[in-house]
C-alpha cells in the first residue's frame, strides 16, 4: 500500500499560533494552500491539494488548534487520503484509471502543555496530543472514516528543536496499521529581516512491505505587521512513501 504525506500536517503546523516559547498569545486565524504531487514509486502521479482553515489559541503555558481542510486530489482511483498518507484501497488490486475528488477532509485538533521553559542546563520542552477525525466523506477517498491519535514529546535550545511522537492510526476496511514511532529535528536561522528554517522528518511504515517516510523541509516566515504573519515552505520527499516535491503557504492573523 503506497503512502504519501497526510494533508494539512506541515502547513497547520505553519498556521498554529506562535510557540509557547514565544511571547504571543491569544487567538489566531490561519488560512493556507499546499500541493504536493509524486508517484510513490509507482510510476502513476498524484496530486493533492490542501487548503486548511485553522482557529488557534496560545498562552504562555498552554495552546489548542482546530483545523479543517479542502481537498482537491488527482490520480489513480484506488487510493485514499489516510492519516498516514495517501493509501491504496486494496494493496493487492492496483487501479491505472485517474480520477479527481474534491471536498472537506478530515478534522483535526492539537492541545499543547508547556512542561518547563529553556535554562543554560535544558531545553524548553512541550507535550503536544493530536487528534484526527475520520469526519471526511470516505465514498470520494477524502478519507478513510477512521480516527488517528499521537502524542509527541518537543524540545527546544535556542536555534535547535526537536520532537518524537507515537501515532495510532486508525485502520480503514480491510487494512491493519500498526502504531509507529515518528519525529523531526530541525533548526531556525535569520534570513535577513525574515527568519527561516529547515527540518527533516522520519516516521516508521505503518505496514510491511513499503517504506518509512522521509521528508526535508525549508520554509521562510515574515511578520506583515503586528497582527499579520505570512510563511511559505518547500518540502523534498526522500522516500517512496513520501511525495516527491511540495510547495505551500500560509496566512495567520492574530485576532
Amino acid at each position: 500500500m503506497m503512502k504519501i504525506m497526510h494533508p494539512g500536517w506541515t502547513l497547520v503546523a505553519a498556521l498554529v499560533a506562535a510557540p509557547l516559547a514565544a511571547a504571543e498569545s491569544g487567538y489566531s486565524l490561519g488560512i493556507g494552500a499546499e500541493y504536493t504531487r509524486g508517484d510513490y514509486g509507482t510510476g502513476s502521479n498524484v496530486n493533492l491539494l490542501s487548503l486548511p482553515l485553522t482557529l488557534a489559541y496560545a498562552e504562555a503555558r498552554y495552546a489548542w488548534s482546530l483545523s479543517v481542510p479542502y481537498l482537491w486530489v488527482s490520480g489513480p482511483g484506488d487510493v485514499v487520503v489516510s492519516g498516514s498518507g495517501m493509501g491504496r484501497l486494496s494493496p493487492t488490486k492496483v487501479t491505472t484509471s485517474t480520477r479527481t475528488d474534491s471536498g472537506l477532509g478530515d478534522v483535526t485538533a492539537s492541545g499543547t502543555l508547556r512542561l518547563w521553559e529553556e535554562t543554560a542546563q535544558r531545553p524548553w520542552a512541550a507535550l503536544t496530543a493530536k487528534a484526527k477525525f475520520g469526519t471526511a466523506d470516505e465514498t470520494r477517498r477524502l478519507g478513510t472514516g477512521a480516527n488517528d491519535y499521537a502524542l509527541q514529546l518537543e524540545l527546544a535550545k535556542a536555534a535547535l528543536y526537536g520532537q518524537v511522537g507515537y501515532k495510532l492510526p486508525g485502520d480503514p476496511p480491510g487494512v491493519d496499521y500498526r502504531n509507529i514511532w515518528y519525529g523531526a529535528v530541525g533548526f531556525n536561522f535569520p534570513v535577513g529581516r525574515a527568519d527561516g528554517g529547515v527540518e527533516l522528518y522520519g516516521e516508521q511504515a505503518p505496514l510491511d512491505g513499503v517504506d518509512g517516510k522521509r521528508e526535508l523541509t525549508l520554509y521562510l516566515g515574515q511578520d506583515l505587521d503586528r497582527k499579520t504573519r505570512v510563511i511559505g515552505h518547500v518540502l523534498k520527499g526522500l522516500s517512496d512513501t513520501s511525495p516527491d516535491w511540495g510547495v505551500g503557504v500560509a496566512l495567520r492573523f492574530a485576532l
